[in-house]
């Protein structure tokens, strides 16, 4: 298809609860990554769903909303009538991944590498104009770590272990600053990443393996740490989560596994840790950091490596599936 005739099939009018939004930029994925790599299912949305813009038309049935307002993608809120939320379990409320399931009544029919994106209004959040693109199509990244955080901040005194220094790992680093941890590690092979953490406020950054359990242990007076954020999602680094922790700490699980892998659950009984996970965000979270970003409290400027335009992605993502190390890369599909 060419270029004319995709422009000429852009979205114009919103709708009935749906907006039609003219994407500013829109951040590459780790996932998006890994389905291009993988070739695995993967919901049409999902593809391109770290994004901001500027609505262009608004349908009925849509309140606070209006042409000109710069808004990012989130996630719709709890119903308020499933059996989840009419128990009180709000936060796990059955409607609030149906976007990225793709069982949402009006799902998006594709995802925001793209000119413009009709989406359910619900899922929109307002930002300042403060903000701008590229800190924009960030906003959801930072929010997965807000999240995880949120799910079990540190207390003042603890020591935090942070595996894997990539985007949300990098944010990560940045709320536990701000959340009072008292000590920051994080572990990343790559040494361009742990400078970016030291950059961020960790107090070391080393390498896996050897290094990470005796920098832990000799920073704890032997115990190891008292939390331990997974940001990778792999076994080698769950494994590596068992071994820094202190005997009853906690680790989060915030990066996504694909597949299975193996676990000791000795290690587990022996230690008596507190094993919790995270999953992506809630809808009032994305309000939350888009304040933190708008105050200089999150930095994004030194993530980002590279924008490029619409006929740039493909060779971007081969470049990222054959491992180069791009941290962020941004889409502007104007460009």
């Amino acid at each position: 298809m060419s270029r004319s005739n995709i422009l000429r099939s852009l979205p114009e009018a919103a709708g009935p609860g749906t907006v039609v939004v003219a994407v500013g930029r829109c951040g590459v994925c780790g996932s998006d990554v890994s389905a291009f790599k993988e070739g695995h299912p993967y919901p049409p949305f999902l593809s391109g769903h770290e994004w901001g813009g500027t609505v262009l038309a608004v349908g009925d049935g849509v309140p606070g909303l209006v042409e000109g307002d710069r808004v990012v993608a989130g996630t719709p809120p709890a119903c308020g009538q499933c059996s989840m939320c009419r128990a009180g379990h709000a936060q796990r409320c059955d409607g609030l991944m149906t976007l990225a399931f793709g069982t949402h009544p009006m799902p998006p029919r594709h995802g925001a590498f793209a000119e413009r994106i009709t989406v359910p209004a619900e899922m929109l959040i307002r930002i300042p104009d403060t903000l701008d693109d590229d800190q924009a199509a960030m906003v959801e990244p930072a929010t997965v770590a807000l999240h995880a955080l949120r799910r079990r901040p540190p207390t003042l005194g603890e020591t935090a272990v942070v595996l894997g220094a990539g985007p949300v790992g990098l944010f990560a680093v940045q709320l536990l600053r701000i959340t009072g941890a008292t000590r920051v590690i994080v572990v990343e092979p790559l040494q361009r990443r742990r400078d970016l953490a030291l950059q961020f406020g960790a107090d070391l950054a080393v390498g896996p393996g050897e290094e990470a359990l005796t920098v832990t242990r000799d920073l704890t007076d032997g115990r190891g740490a008292d939390l331990v954020y997974d940001c990778v999602g792999n076994e080698a680094a769950f494994t590596a989560a068992t071994e820094l922790c202190r005997p009853g700490a906690t680790i989060m699980m915030v990066g996504a596994a694909s597949g299975s892998f193996g676990v000791t659950p000795l290690t587990w009984l022996s230690k008596e840790l507190t094993i919790e996970t995270s999953l992506a965000h809630l809808n009032h979270e994305f309000g939350i950091t888009v304040d933190l970003m708008a105050a200089g409290r999150l930095r994004t400027a030194p993530l980002h490596d590279l924008t490029t335009g619409l006929d740039g992605l493909p060779d971007v993502l081969a470049q990222l599936a054959s491992g180069h190390d791009y941290l962020k890369v941004l889409v502007d599909p104007r460009k």
